[in-house]
């Protein structure tokens, strides 16, 4: 197991430096457009369609899988706490396991319609003309990444390991 989450781990690790260098791209070519807008008068052309097509996916899609890993997605557990840790591991692997059906469904269909955008050849029909089939595969990537991440939780959890984020390997949260 140890393997596979050092595998995955290095795939997530990958990953979120895209979805960091989407997020610094997507503040450049905004402050850029509305720079340009507001100074000369003339906005960069195709901001719009490079940030919600591609900047967009890959900031979200990409860095879920690496979120998952270190329990930095919202949780609502005010009373999960108050239950014994056996049963807090049975909802938390009924949790990861319905989320992987979720998202593995959510993959597929952007595989699908990658693939089906591919062979189509489609493009936006914005300022700029942009090709859709890589932004659904940026997708589709990150989905199946997250898939594995919630697959190896459950995994581990049925193995006798801690819930992620919350044992050992979890963050620390400092107060504000």
């Amino acid at each position: 197991m140890h393997a596979i989450d050092r595998a995955i781990t290095a795939i997530e690790t990958f990953f979120g430096w895209f979805a960091k260098l989407a997020l610094v791209a997507m503040m450049l070519l905004v402050c850029a457009d509305a720079g340009g807008r507001y100074l000369f008068a003339h906005p960069v052309p195709g901001v719009y369609e490079i940030t919600e097509f591609y900047l967009m996916v890959a900031l979200i899609f990409l860095s879920f899988a690496m979120t998952q890993r270190v329990g930095g997605h919202v949780r609502a557990d005010v009373f999960f706490d108050l239950f014994p840790i056996r049963v807090q591991k049975t909802l938390e692997v009924i949790y990861l396991l319905a989320a992987l059906v979720l998202f593995a469904l959510i993959a597929w269909a952007a595989t699908r319609t990658s693939i089906n955008n591919f062979e189509a050849n489609r493009w936006t029909t914005g300022v700029v003309p942009i090709p859709t089939g890589p932004s659904w595969a940026i997708a589709a990537l990150g989905a199946w990444v997250f898939c594995l991440r919630l697959g190896l939780q459950a995994a581990l959890i049925l193995r006798g390991g801690d819930i992620a984020g919350r044992g050992a390997d979890a963050p620390e949260i400092h107060d504000v």
